[in-house]
């Protein structure tokens, strides 16, 4: 089985990417930069340079493959982009496995990416294309790895908008193991995979890890959703992006991302890992912080 892997050197698709090399499958991607695609995949992954937003560069890329992973930049057209690629697949019978996001947004009426995602889910379904859905909660790597720690060493504190909530936190390599296995199995099609980490956790969790780490006490100091949106304006985020985060949060602040789920082993036939192994690599990074 061969596979086509949209947004290959991003937080996820890097880690789909060497879990296909890992078992020999053939896999193509497409990239804006083949240099930089070379610099980071395994060797022996087949790169097509251009945009995945041109007709012509998709149906040739699709060629003689048989899934693709349809994962894009987040964006203000990420919807129009994606249903581009379907239509394009449409008359291939390709299998489609598209990355979503969490669960509870997903929603015509929820944050703005995530009604994308929706109305993106929504084409799949009924497009004929043989497909499954996988939805991911938030990455250990983007909330902890960089947004908590950005905070940290610019602050020495970490900023909680979730309050006394926490998330189930899903390492990005999980969701790159999970994809991999449904992208090379009939298994899942037709369904949509919840994915989360093995336990919901709190900001306070994790200030908890960082100080035994650091060996010195890391604060918390407790903002809310529209401080959030606000510090995104200041750092230059249109509106939309920062009103999609400013929802999220809420959301997140709301416990609606606490639930937890056994996809991970029972697609992968392992325990998801723990924000604790995480956070222990980033043992490093930490150690660099000024108290």
């Amino acid at each position: 089985m061969s596979v086509l892997v949209l947004g290959a050197t991003g937080n996820v698709g890097k880690y789909v990417v060497a879990e296909l090399a890992q078992s020999g499958t053939p896999t193509r991607v497409i990239s804006r930069d083949s240099a930089k695609a070379q610099s980071v995949l395994p060797s022996g992954v087949e790169i097509i340079e251009g945009a995945f937003g041109d007709e012509k560069t998709i149906v040739a890329a699709l060629d003689a493959v048989d899934s693709v992973f349809l994962l894009t930049p987040h964006a203000y057209t990420m919807a129009d982009l994606q249903l581009r690629v379907i239509r394009a697949a449409r008359r291939t019978g390709t299998r489609i496995v598209k990355l979503s996001g969490t669960d509870s947004a997903i929603h015509p009426d929820g944050p703005h990416a995530c009604r994308q995602h929706w109305e993106i889910e929504e084409v799949l379904k009924a497009s004929g294309q043989p497909f499954a859905i996988l939805r991911p909660n938030s990455f250990m790597q983007v909330l902890v790895g960089q947004i908590m720690m950005g905070a940290l060493n610019a602050t020495g504190k970490i900023p909680n908008a979730l309050a006394e909530h926490g998330i189930s936190l899903i390492d990005a390599r999980d969701v790159g193991a999970v994809s991999a296995r449904v992208l090379t199995s009939t298994e899942w099609d037709g369904q949509t995979l919840v994915l989360t980490g093995p336990r919901s956790v709190r900001y306070a969790d994790v200030a908890e890890l960082v100080s035994s780490i650091r060996g010195v006490e890391t604060p918390t100091v407790e903002v809310t959703p529209a401080d959030v949106r606000a510090s995104l304006v200041a750092r230059g985020l249109e509106d939309w992006e920062a009103d999609h985060f400013e929802e999220m949060y809420q959301l997140f602040r709301d416990g609606a991302s606490e639930f937890v789920t056994d996809t991970v082993e029972k697609v992968t036939g392992r325990a998801p890992r723990t924000i604790e192994d995480y956070v222990s690599e980033l043992s490093g990074v930490l150690q660099s912080v000024n108290a």
